[in-house]
């Protein structure tokens, strides 16, 4: 049963859940509870099941700096052993009893002080701390065109794969060149009789160099942690070094980005003209950068084509193009990303005087210190607004972020503080800095990406390297809030 009252209530049971519920376990702070929809740990990892899913960033970092993992398998891991180390995670830390399960979330309203919680099974909780740890990823942008319900053919996305159906000897529409895309294209391919992708604009492509990891390795890190940690501390400051140099318009390794993208391209794609439709338009990075080895190389198969073409309409037995090619398919595939910072879509978030967090977002989402908003007290979100880069892993991000809040509640706790409501006018002016700074960055560069706002506001990436995210949310400034 879920208790009637709680000092702090996670949403969700993911990466950013997990990080939080057992960093209050490691302070001594029991009194929290964690409501996940599904019967599992694991969000992102639970969900998306398509061939071939593994993260883009190297396994050592994309795993908590408090609980590194010396088993893992490749330098880059697939989404199975990513989704055992949160249930490792779960049972070392004994967060078990603290985990309520097919508790989905419907609302968080602020009432008398409090936050009241109430699940869709009808279930309500009080907290004088609400964490969402639901992402800023989290429903499936969906295909929007003519005649999608007129398909005969099976259709599905990537986040939500038909596990039971055979693509074996199947003509397979694969519509988005993205993440999800160049890791789902290698796994079907080999099986599908075609498979034809529909690309709306190139993404840069470079190649992950991936590898098992040697039992050897493996050992010298159990016998020895601090070696593991050293190899993770270097890989991260590279990450972020080299990043931010290679993402910062004009920046040192900007043309050497564009470069080794090039590169990789012309090693892996044989056809010159399959080449020129793979080749972006746009600075790299002003998208979210694809790392792959082997997507590229699937261009050189017989059984698989490139479409440039926008798609007219679906019809019963296959996608037109606007040039009225008809291509016949026996299912749709759509690896078409997620809606960006869609909270407030699933579920009604109300702050101070019932006001809608749908509301405060609706002509810009932002935030402060990318975690609250102002109106919404005792309010903290895990990879907020600008909280998500491009050049590292979102766990630095995560623990940074948890830290934080650790740091709030302990700072409201030790001034018998109950509410903690970010100045609208700090608040603004974090924004105008972290606006103005991204225009130094390739990533606001219009190049009509999911990361910004039809103004061309960038209201995802983090304009700065890991460090300084790190160094900015280490500690509490009391004129930063408006208490009470």
């Amino acid at each position: 049963m879920i208790p009637n009252k709680t000092r702090v209530a996670i949403l969700g049971a993911g990466m950013s859940g997990l990080c939080m519920a057992m960093q209050l376990r490691k302070q001594g702070i029991d009194d929290f509870v964690v409501l996940e929809k599904a019967d599992n740990v694991g969000g992102t990892w639970r969900e998306n099941r398509y061939p071939n899913i593994a993260c883009d960033v190297p396994s050592h970092v994309y795993s908590f700096s408090f609980e590194l993992n010396p088993n893992w398998s490749h330098s880059y891991s697939g989404g199975a052993e990513i989704l055992a180390y949160c249930e490792s995670c779960v049972e070392k830390h004994g967060l078990s009893d603290f985990i309520h399960y097919n508790q989905e979330v419907k609302s968080a309203n602020f009432v008398d002080g409090q936050w009241l919680i109430q699940t869709k099974d009808g279930e309500s909780l009080q907290a004088d701390f609400v964490v969402s740890g639901l992402g800023g990823l989290h429903l499936p942008n969906r295909l929007s065109v003519d005649g999608l319900d007129a398909f005969n053919g099976r259709h599905f996305h990537t986040a939500m794969w038909d596990e039971d159906y055979d693509l074996a000897d199947k003509r397979v529409a694969l519509v988005g060149t993205g993440a999800s895309a160049a890791q789902a294209l290698p796994g079907i391919a080999p099986a599908a009789k075609e498979v034809t992708v529909f690309q709306r604009n190139a993404a840069w492509v470079f190649p992950r160099l991936s590898a098992e990891i040697s039992d050897e390795r493996r050992a010298l890190f159990n016998k020895r942690p601090w070696l593991m940690r050293l190899y993770r501390w270097m890989i991260w400051l590279q990450m972020d070094l080299m990043g931010i140099l290679s993402l910062k318009r004009d920046g040192l390794l900007s043309k050497g980005l564009r470069k080794a993208a090039l590169d990789h391209l012309a090693e892996s794609v044989e056809d010159p003209a399959v080449r020129a439709k793979l080749t972006p338009k746009y600075a790299a990075g002003c998208k979210r950068r694809v790392i792959s080895d082997d997507y590229l190389t699937m261009f050189n198969r017989d059984n698989v084509s490139l479409v440039n073409e926008p798609i007219e309409r679906i019809e019963a037995n296959g996608i037109r193009d606007t040039q009225g090619n008809l291509y016949e398919i026996d299912v749709l595939i759509e690896a078409t990303g997620f809606k960006p910072f869609d909270i407030t879509q699933y579920v009604e978030i109300k702050g101070r005087d019932g006001q809608r967090l749908q509301d405060a977002w609706r002509n810009r989402i932002d935030s402060f210190r990318t975690m609250m908003v102002p109106g919404f007290p005792n309010f903290f979100m895990m990879l907020g607004p600008n909280s998500a880069t491009g050049h590292t892993s979102a766990l630095i991000m995560i623990e940074s972020t948890v830290n934080y809040v650790i740091k709030c509640m302990k700072f409201a706790e030790d001034r018998d503080i109950a509410h903690l409501d970010p100045d609208p006018q700090v608040v603004q002016k974090y924004n105008a800095r972290l606006q103005r700074d991204m225009k130094k960055m390739v990533f606001s560069g219009g190049c009509d990406s999911w990361y910004t706002d039809d103004d061309d506001v960038n209201f995802t990436l983090w304009p700065y390297s890991a460090t300084r995210f790190l160094f900015e949310q280490n500690r509490v400034v009391p004129t930063d809030f408006k208490t009470s």
